[in-house]
């Protein structure tokens, strides 16, 4: 199943994206672990202001305390309670919304610290003065000026990560557009020498580091390649120009007992039929020498649709419709207008051969493409030759051999297109993709 087109990415951009997924990962780590610590600094300074400002008071009033308490003018400051042995409040002013937790915290034993939502901070400490007066001091503290730092540099942290990611971003761009280059271009080389040129090679020397390595293997890739060309040229030149001649001597002998005359009606139409196979057969070693010999047939000539379809629209009898949708006929292909004719032939023929009423054309243009789709109203592809219904030899329930839509596979597939068997609704339905200038 092919991954949808959005998903679809280059290794470059793999890459990347992985570098700056990995890094803000990372950065993400490093500034919670950073107020982690921070907020643990700030509650350890919060807690140590308050224990000062309350060892601070305590020893104002223990200097000044006799049998009572006492407290100087001055010493207690604006959130500052101190309260006697009874848990009266003898000196200081505190926030109203904080008078009931510093109420109860008025007779404590023993130090102890209360946090009043996230607000604020009490710390409570009982003291004797050195006359034996009894107290309790309650400092309280906000913590809004602290938690407005932690939000400062938690700010602070989180756009540093941001410029972090872009930048570490941006180098592994720059760097895998380096390193990558040289590859992409072995690769793009390599496809244009495998089509044009099958004898250019790399020689990047000794596979001495991963791009000479890649080199050698692209080499024998395409050493492979052209010799398997290669091969399959000569194998199809050296046996069609074998068939031909026997298939001309058929031919000829054909026309030449046809010609005597003095022929019953059967044998005549024995002849008849031998001849036109023969003809048949002359134009498909025709096209199997014209693929073997044009290697770079598919760039040396272009054609319109409207040629094409011009070509094979009398394969189609009068005693069959002919439904022709193609809209824009104007269309040109990137491909000889023979060897288009040949891939698309055979397919109109199987149609005609299976149609009961009517053949249906269409023309379906894409960006770089145009899909010819041959439709015909017979009893469809057998589920049991679908599989191989492209392979040379197949044999129908309705008769017929597979090689003309094998050739036709092979013809458009030497010019950059294809055939397949399509969906359709009812009957066959083929088609036949070309290259589109």
């Amino acid at each position: 199943m092919r991954a949808p087109r959005w998903l679809a990415t280059s290794f470059r951009s793999q890459l990347v994206l992985t570098t700056m997924a990995l890094t803000a990962l990372g950065m993400l780590l490093v500034t919670l672990g950073l107020q982690l610590i921070l907020h643990r600094i700030i509650e350890g300074n919060l807690d140590q202001v308050l224990h000062d400002r309350a060892g601070s008071v305590q020893a104002a009033v223990d200097s000044a305390s006799g049998d009572t308490l006492v407290v100087p003018d001055g010493v207690v400051e604006p959130g500052v309670q101190v309260y006697d042995d009874r848990g009266r409040a003898v000196a200081g002013t505190t926030w109203a919304r904080l008078r009931p937790q510093m109420a109860e915290l008025s007779h404590v034993t023993s130090p102890r610290t209360v946090a009043v939502g996230e607000e604020y901070r009490l710390y409570a400490r009982p003291f004797t003065t050195a006359s034996g007066a009894h107290g309790v001091v309650v400092v309280s503290e906000s913590r809004h000026a602290y938690e407005e730092a932690e939000l400062y540099i938690l700010l602070t942290s989180l756009a540093v990560g941001v410029i972090v990611v872009l930048a570490v971003g941006a180098v592994a761009r720059w760097v895998t557009t380096r390193a990558l280059e040289p590859v992409a271009q072995m690769a793009e080389r390599a496809t244009d020498w495998s089509e044009h040129d099958l004898g250019r090679r790399f020689d990047l020397g000794p596979p001495t580091n991963e791009i000479s390595a890649l080199g050698a293997t692209l080499d024998g890739l395409l050493e492979r390649v052209a010799m398997t060309i290669r091969a399959e040229q000569r194998l199809t030149a050296e046996l069609a120009h074998e068939l031909r001649t026997p298939l001309a001597a058929i031919q000829g002998s054909a026309d030449l007992a046809l010609l005597r005359g003095g022929l019953n009606k059967e044998a005549r139409l024995d002849l008849e039929q031998i001849a036109a196979s023969s003809r048949v057969m002359a134009d498909t070693i025709t096209t199997l020498l014209e693929l073997a010999r044009t290697a770079e047939a598919p760039d040396a000539a272009t054609c319109r649709l409207a040629d094409v379809l011009d070509a094979v629209r009398p394969l189609v009898p009068d005693e069959l419709v002919l439904d022709d949708h193609v809209a824009d006929p104007a269309i040109r292909l990137a491909a000889p207008r023979d060897l288009v004719v040949r891939a698309l032939s055979p397919v109109v023929e199987n149609a005609v051969r299976h149609a009961r009423t009517r053949v249906r054309l269409d023309a379906v243009p894409a960006a770089s493409s145009v899909e010819i789709r041959v439709r015909d109203d017979g009893p469809g592809v057998d589920a049991s030759v679908r599989d191989t219904l492209f392979a040379p030899g197949t044999v129908g329930p309705g008769g017929g051999t597979g090689l003309g839509l094998g050739i036709a596979r092979r013809v458009a597939r030497s010019i950059g297109g294809d055939v397949d068997l399509a969906d359709g609704d009812g009957g066959a339905t083929f088609a036949v993709r070309l290259p589109r200038l």
